[in-house]
């Protein structure tokens, strides 16, 4: 089981950032020290991100400015 039921979970090598997922539009990170945040709309950045030659600057550079929402252990409804 992948958190958040996912549509796709990867976990990565970084030094910030523990796994990246999507699930519908939005993409989903989980970081080195627990958190999972949901970045609506940026399902598009999944690819980019897990391939990146560093997903903790790819992510400083192109998905952590944008509006995102911290996730607790269920996945909030809209």
């Amino acid at each position: 089981m992948t958190p958040f039921d996912a549509d796709v979970w990867v976990e990565v090598e970084s030094s910030l950032v523990k796994g990246v997922g999507t699930r519908d539009t939005y993409l989903i990170v989980e970081f080195k020290n627990g958190d999972f945040y949901r970045y609506p709309g940026l399902a598009f950045e999944f690819d980019p991100l897990v391939h990146a030659e560093s997903v903790g600057k790819y992510f400083h550079a192109n998905v952590r400015k944008q509006h995102s929402q911290r996730l607790g252990s269920d996945w909030p409804e809209e």
